[in-house]
């Protein structure tokens, strides 16, 4: 041992101890960026928003609104149909959001994208759920389109302040984008949304639009809120078993809600406002919260049945304390004292959507009582109550015999008393 700590002097003082040094700082940079690596690839791999399949949504389905004037008061030479969403279809892999609008449109003709004085946007408002709702433009937090001006296309990503204000997140300015290609096309325009530059968020609302301006005047065509991911909705009732016999009829309450939601707009059985079937009626007897009338016919065969169910429930992206639906409000950037043109058409926003999702009701039916289990139901109901009906009643005539025996007796001690004093 001692020779070995001469040794590792012996190379200290002959000038070894500088390259043991850089040893260990090379073996130090080394292990931290291998740290660093693995920290990356696992926030890559967890921070990922979550993937669903194509959703396609009708005019119907979206519940869109009629078109809203931005700016001005004139639309003579807006709402064409290049800006008039007949549906929409979007799909995510957890890491981009794809989505394409389909217009009214299907001429095979770009010069709309060169008029003069005119500005054609395709685009969708983003809200993150995990923000308080009084947060962004009403409700909206990210703004993210493609613009059309003079035959030039730009693309921007801006986040939203409910102070007023509005952050550049991403841009990409005067690219050239050819009629007919994967992006734009006879009937159609597609968005391609990178959820990093939105930090991933585990749950958000989607809501497209167009705009087509014509000078100082604009119009908009917005769709109401979409939930992403796409939500189940969960249903428990009271109880949470339903179990009816033959001949019966039962109100049964229930519960109906989702991450976004519990606020029950309809219910509808099998395109139907009721289910019948083998003598099994279901109806909802009221909408929100959900009460349910089951009638069970005395010939409906015993067994197991799954009523199907379509409910609908309201979605909201804002509140009554939102800058931009609070009167009282001034709508100038606190910070820099200038209005962020926007944000006052943020005022004209949609703030509510629809979740439509399929939901079962299980009912068992089972054969009705027989005569012993309805005189046992009976005397497990109501038998207490007798028994202690009938104690009482024994008890009372108890008092009243014993009473009437002491009676009978005083009386007849009083006859013979008065005998004694008579005969004496």
């Amino acid at each position: 041992m001692k020779n070995l700590i001469y040794y590792r002097y012996g190379l200290q003082n002959k000038g070894f101890a500088l390259p043991l040094t850089s040893i260990y700082i090379v073996f130090i940079l080394l292990f931290l960026l291998v740290l660093l690596i693995s920290c990356s690839l696992f926030h890559n791999a967890f921070a990922a928003s979550p993937a669903f399949d194509q959703i396609f949504i009708t005019d119907v389905q979206m519940g869109k609104n009629d078109w809203v004037q931005t700016y001005g008061n004139d639309s003579t030479h807006l709402r064409s149909d290049y800006t008039n969403i007949l549906a929409v279809d979007y799909v995510s892999d957890g890491k981009i959001l794809n989505a394409t609008l389909w217009l009214k449109s299907n001429l095979e003709n770009a010069s709309t994208y060169s008029q003069p004085f005119k500005k054609i946007r395709y685009g969708m408002l983003i809200a993150i759920v995990s923000l308080p709702t009084t947060s962004g433009y009403n409700g909206a937090n990210y703004n993210y389109y493609i613009e059309a001006v003079n035959g030039k296309w730009s693309e921007y990503l801006y986040q939203l302040s409910a102070t007023g204000s509005s952050a550049l997140v991403e841009s990409k300015k005067n690219f050239t984008e050819s009629f007919g290609s994967t992006t734009i096309g006879p009937g159609y325009v597609k968005l391609r949304l990178d959820l990093n530059s939105i930090d991933n968020p585990s749950a958000y609302g989607l809501s497209f639009y167009t705009a087509e301006s014509f000078k100082s005047n604009e119009v908009r065509d917005f769709t109401n809120w979409v939930a992403i991911p796409p939500p189940t909705i969960n249903i428990l009732t009271h109880p949470k078993n339903i179990v009816i016999r033959q001949g019966e009829t039962h109100l049964i309450p229930a519960e109906m809600n989702t991450p976004f939601s519990n606020s029950v707009t309809s219910i509808i059985f099998d395109r139907r406002t009721d289910f019948s079937s083998n003598g099994l009626h279901v109806s909802a007897e009221r909408i929100q919260p959900p009460l349910f009338k089951v009638e069970v016919s005395p010939q409906t065969p015993v067994g197991v049945y799954t009523i199907p169910i379509v409910a609908s429930m309201l979605i909201a992206t804002t509140s009554s304390a939102s800058p931009t639906t609070t009167p009282a409000t001034a709508t100038v950037n606190k910070v820099t004292g200038v209005v962020d043109p926007e944000f006052l058409v943020s005022k004209k926003y949609p703030t509510i959507g629809h979740i439509t999702s399929p939901v079962n009701l299980t009912i068992d039916v089972i054969p009705p009582l027989t005569v012993s289990e309805t005189i046992t139901a009976f005397w497990t109901t109501y038998g207490n109550g007798i028994s202690i009906f009938a104690a009482g009643i024994v008890g009372a005539f108890a008092t009243f015999f014993i009473d009437l025996l002491k009676s009978r007796r005083e009386h007849k001690k009083n006859i013979s008393t008065r005998k004694n004093i008579v005969g004496g």
